[in-house]
């Protein structure tokens, strides 16, 4: 079973020299990946799929032929609209992917510096070393469940004061540890006027994005993302989208290719975003899974060699096992695959495994090879 592995998995920083092979692997852990029970993917759960079925038998052979110039003003307006924002204030993506690819090209020259935190989202350092850049990171202190500790505040306001960094990624929640950025230190890491990223992907509800939203407004060197892969469960739309100052937007915009989201992708997406705002779908019930998440919390508590790394808010877990268990090939012998962190920056080696949360039937069988590990070594 160990020799499936691929020796490149999931929040890897590679080598400049080897990122072309790596790119678009990495959600594949694994040759086979159908003979597993999966919870290594962080897609959310779309709690609208007949509705979803439905509008799919609605697109017209002309989304197909023609070139979609018309749909993605369209879908634009819908998405100012649903945000209230204004049309020159968003940018639209293949995914959030696309516009993490294209930002460091666009607002950082080769050995700028760049500043994140560790662990965080692989593709942050992986399109800022592709961009020439140098990166920086602050390291999240795994001993209070990565938590913003005073300190951990201290060390990134000070690197992010260093005149040489230009661009900054934030997520919040981050990913992998599922804890969100405190308020105070958002605002006090923008006041310094560096670009800052903020990516919203894994809250990308209403209410949470237009706050975050509304931040761009006195903050013209703010960029938020956001996209329907996980909060609504839609990765294969692949659509994501960028909201900025006009100024900022205007030079995504420059930049980006023509007819980068397909006709289908942007007819699927108006008909959620009519569906929302016209209140047909109603987010609560994409609220589901923190029953999930709870119940799965209350029983890995239970367990002595395998525990919590961090309270995440999200749709998905960080957990960390004892040296002597490798939790990751445990669990492949038990057809689960979960994502192996084992090679992401700011926590290498130190057995950390990351699972999404599915419903209580997958949950369970979860739980019951969990428990076993557990005994097992215990």
């Amino acid at each position: 079973m160990q020799r499936s592995v691929k020796a490149y998995q999931v929040g890897s920083t590679p080598a400049l020299r080897t990122m072309k092979n790596n790119l678009g692997n990495y959600t594949h852990q694994v040759k086979d990946p159908e003979r597993f029970i999966r919870f290594d993917l962080t897609e959310g759960d779309c709690w609208f799929k007949d509705q979803v079925a439905d509008w799919f038998k609605e697109i017209n052979i002309d989304d197909i032929i023609h070139y979609p110039d018309e749909r993605i003003i369209k879908t634009k307006k819908l998405l100012a609209r649903w945000l209230h924002m204004k049309e020159e204030n968003i940018a639209i993506g293949s995914g959030s992917d696309e516009l993490i690819e294209m930002i460091p090209n666009i607002f950082i020259k080769p050995k700028n510096k760049v500043l994140t935190v560790s662990p965080s989202f692989f593709r942050f350092i992986e399109s800022s070393l592709r961009a020439g850049g140098e990166v920086a990171t602050t390291r999240l202190d795994g001993g209070s469940g990565f938590e913003w500790s005073n300190k951990t505040i201290k060390r990134l306001i000070k690197k992010a004061k260093d005149k040489r960094v230009k661009l900054i990624w934030l997520a919040s929640p981050n990913n992998p540890t599922g804890i969100d950025i405190p308020k105070h230190l958002l605002s006090e890491i923008i006041r310094l006027g560096k670009i800052v990223i903020l990516d919203k992907v894994l809250n990308g509800f209403t209410k949470e994005l237009r706050e975050a939203s509304q931040l761009i407004w006195n903050n013209p060197n703010l960029i938020v993302l956001s996209s329907f892969s996980k909060t609504f469960g839609l990765p294969g739309l692949r659509f994501g989208f960028a909201i900025g100052s006009a100024d900022m937007i205007k030079k995504i915009e420059s930049q980006r290719l023509p007819f980068n989201v397909a006709g289908p992708t942007l007819f699927i997406v108006e008909k959620l975003l009519l569906s929302l705002l016209g209140n047909k779908i109603k987010i609560n019930d994409g609220l589901k899974f923190i029953e999930e998440r709870e119940f799965l919390k209350r029983e890995i508590d239970q367990l002595e060699n395998i525990r919590l790394a961090s309270s995440s808010i999200t749709n998905f877990i960080l957990l960390k096992s004892k040296e002597r268990i490798n939790l990751f090939s445990e669990l492949l012998k038990k057809r689960i695959l979960v994502t192996n962190l084992n090679k992401t920056v700011g926590i290498k080696n130190k057995n950390f495994v990351r699972l999404t949360i599915r419903d209580r039937k997958q949950n369970r069988i979860l739980l019951e090879a969990l428990k076993e590990i557990d005994n097992h070594f215990h």
